[in-house]
């Protein structure tokens, strides 16, 4: 067995590839900034949701009645009822929830009345977990910069030739998600990807990657992309 002189050994760090180094721990918390959820009920019973950040001028002001606006004007009108046919009856967006995230542990305010924007596909529907895509764009680049909207709660009608998303499902979604943007404006938030703050490390290639403070990035365009089914897999069944 070799010997090893102890005065020349160095020490090993492992690094686990998995985590996010640069991730600080505790509630997520951005400066002017609230979580709008979209809230959907799926034919198995199980919620889904997709989360939106908006930023807000002067002090919070949230309201019941803000949330109900959001929500009609998500789940209402002429792009709502095309995209609606592609979902089946059991799926609904139902509700929407506004949380400050500028302070920790604040509540969240659901919609006044809620309910309604249901499907109206006669056709059953696809599994939970399947969902598709909505990228967000800012003026920048890099990961940090964009986000991803997981569409859940669809029909079989919308499946395309080699199981791809069907053409006129993605025209519909992508006109959906046009109105999206605006009716968040509509209720004073800006619609923008939020950036908790990060400290500094040293990437597995050495790369150094400096320390970020908590700030917001202006969401440019929504966009989906292609006809690929996605799966967010947290929505699966289990």
């Amino acid at each position: 067995m070799p010997i090893v002189r102890l005065d020349t050994a160095q020490q090993f760090l492992a690094i686990n590839v998995l985590s996010d180094p640069g991730a600080i721990g505790g509630p997520y918390i951005v400066p002017q900034c609230a979580r709008i959820s979209l809230f959907f009920t799926q034919e198995s019973g199980k919620a889904a949701k997709i989360i939106l950040v908006g930023r807000y001028a002067g002090g919070f002001a949230g309201t019941p009645a803000q949330a109900q606006s959001i929500l009609t004007a998500l789940n209402t009108g002429a792009q709502w009822t095309a995209l609606a046919a592609f979902l089946p009856t059991s799926t609904s967006l139902n509700n929407v929830g506004i949380q400050n995230v500028a302070i920790a542990g604040q509540p969240v305010i659901t919609a006044s009345v809620g309910g309604g924007g249901a499907g109206t596909s006669a056709s059953p529907a696809l599994p939970n977990e399947v969902a598709a895509v909505i990228t967000k764009r800012t003026a920048l680049v890099g990961k940090a910069n964009r986000g991803r909207m997981y569409f859940p709660g669809w029909a079989t009608n919308a499946l395309g030739a080699g199981n791809v998303v069907a053409a006129a499902a993605v025209t519909a979604l992508q006109n959906w998600a046009n109105t999206v943007t605006g009716a968040l404006s509509a209720q004073g938030y800006t619609h923008v990807i939020g950036q908790p703050a990060r400290n500094a490390y040293t990437g597995s290639t050495g790369t150094q990657h400096p320390a970020r403070a908590a700030t917001s990035i202006d969401v440019t365009a929504l966009t989906v992309r292609d006809n690929h089914w996605d799966s967010q897999r947290r929505r699966g069944l289990k």
